[in-house]
C-alpha cells in the first residue's frame, strides 16, 4: 500500500518561506507578463524584495499574480506531515490564509491558501508592515 503524497510549491515573500498546494497555481512567470491590475504586491505574508516573479491563482472573478521573490520549487510530501492549523490558533490569527503548517527539512513552514489570499488582499484585513 503506498503513502499518500501532497504535491506544494515552495515559495519566498522577503525573508519568510512558505507552502502552498500546487493544485492553487494556474502557472508561475514574470511579473511583467501580468496587467497591473491583476497583480498582489502586498499581503498578509509581507511585501516582496523584488516585484520580478509572480504565482498566477484564479480568484472568484479572474485570475489574480501573486507577486512574491522567488519560487523555490516544488515537492512532493507524505500528506501526514501537513498539519492543520489548530481551532484556537485559527480563532486567534486575524487573516484565514493560514491553513496550517508543514514540517519541512525539520523546520515549520506556514501552508498557505493562496485563493484566499488573494481574496483577502482585494477586500480583507490590511497586512501587517
Amino acid at each position: 500500500m503506498s503513502e499518500a503524497v501532497a504535491e506544494i510549491v515552495l515559495f519566498q515573500v522577503g525573508v519568510h518561506v512558505f507552502a502552498a498546494p500546487v493544485r492553487d497555481v494556474l502557472r508561475i512567470g514574470a511579473v511583467r507578463d501580468s496587467a497591473p491590475e491583476e497583480l498582489v504586491l502586498e499581503t498578509a505574508l509581507g511585501r516582496p524584495f523584488t516585484r520580478e516573479r509572480g504565482m498566477v491563482v484564479a480568484s472568484l472573478e479572474s485570475e489574480r499574480t501573486l507577486v512574491v521573490d522567488q519560487v523555490i520549487g516544488f515537492r512532493t510530501v507524505p500528506e501526514q506531515d501537513l498539519r492543520p492549523l489548530p481551532a484556537f490558533a485559527r480563532a486567534c490569527i486575524p487573516t484565514g490564509v493560514l491553513a496550517g503548517m508543514l514540517l519541512l527539512d525539520d523546520l515549520p513552514t506556514p501552508v498557505i491558501d493562496l485563493q484566499r489570499l488573494v481574496r483577502e488582499r482585494g477586500e480583507g484585513p490590511t497586512p501587517a508592515p
